[in-house]
């Protein structure tokens, strides 16, 4: 089941790729065919539409980019005389530092947060070791802790290790997911919930499965970086439940995210 909120990228490409060759096609013909549909600002609007549909429309990078595709449509296409061309450029520089910035920032965050986890989840591991004791279950053990969960809300941390569990509660709550240099793999099928949820998903150096109930709502809203988003369910519209929605929020940093349900 695909994601209903988060647009399927690759087929709008398609259709703007598709787009693009009728109107070359049409032109060759012979049809008439205006000048600035086919013009450079048309692409920055296209890349700005397109980045702004894939992210539900609260892309910075995408306003950006469709901004300045309508300004030079209507400038350069349309004869608009804004009065603002010196202004473009420092303006631009200025927006773009803003977003590098905010961008650097919420990494440094979250990399500051699975950093001090890291450090609990390592003295908790020389604490057993020194203590001759050994729990499987310890979110600091380097192997699998595996088992089930009725916890209303989830907190786990797979940091140089590995969880896999499967969530019963009926009150699912959402809750924050942590994978840093390990794994995580979750079972949803047997859990349940009204209305929305969200969680938190970070995945640093790691990886992540969620198997989820094929009639839930599944939207994600995930930045990646240099990483990989597979969202493998079967799409059938009419199971959907427009009251079990669950969002997934969060960043994926050279790690992957896996979505599946049987």
């Amino acid at each position: 089941m695909k994601n209903n909120n988060s647009n399927d990228s690759g087929i709008i490409f398609g259709f703007l790729i598709i787009g693009v060759g009728v109107l070359i096609l049409a032109r060759k013909l012979g049809f008439f065919v205006p000048d600035w549909i086919i013009s450079w600002p048309m692409i920055l609007v296209a890349i700005g539409t397109f980045t702004l549909i894939k992210h539900g429309f609260k892309s910075f990078f995408g306003s950006v980019v469709l901004g300045l595709g309508l300004y030079f449509l209507f400038e350069r296409e349309f004869g608009f005389d804004f009065g603002i061309e010196r202004f473009i450029f420092p303006v631009a520089l200025i927006l773009l530092g803003i977003y590098l910035v905010t961008q650097k920032r919420k990494e440094n965050n979250i990399l500051a947060d699975v950093q001090r986890k890291m450090d609990a989840s390592m003295k908790n591991l020389d604490d057993q070791l020194n203590s001759g004791t050994s729990d499987s279950t310890s979110q600091g053990n380097p192997f699998v802790a595996k088992g089930a969960t009725f916890s209303e809300r989830l907190n786990v941390d797979a940091i140089f290790s590995g969880v896999n569990k499967r969530v019963m509660t009926k009150n699912f709550q959402g809750g924050k997911l942590t994978a840093a240099f390990g794994g995580i793999d979750l079972d949803f099928t047997q859990a349940d919930f009204n209305g929305m949820v969200t969680v938190q998903v970070d995945v640093i150096f790691g990886g992540m499965k969620l198997v989820v109930p094929p009639h839930w709502d599944v939207r994600t809203e995930v930045t990646n970086i240099a990483a990989g988003i597979e969202d493998k369910r079967i799409y059938r519209e009419a199971e959907v439940d427009p009251q079990k929605v669950l969002v997934l929020k969060g960043t994926v940093f050279f790690g992957g995210l896996e979505i599946k349900s049987f």
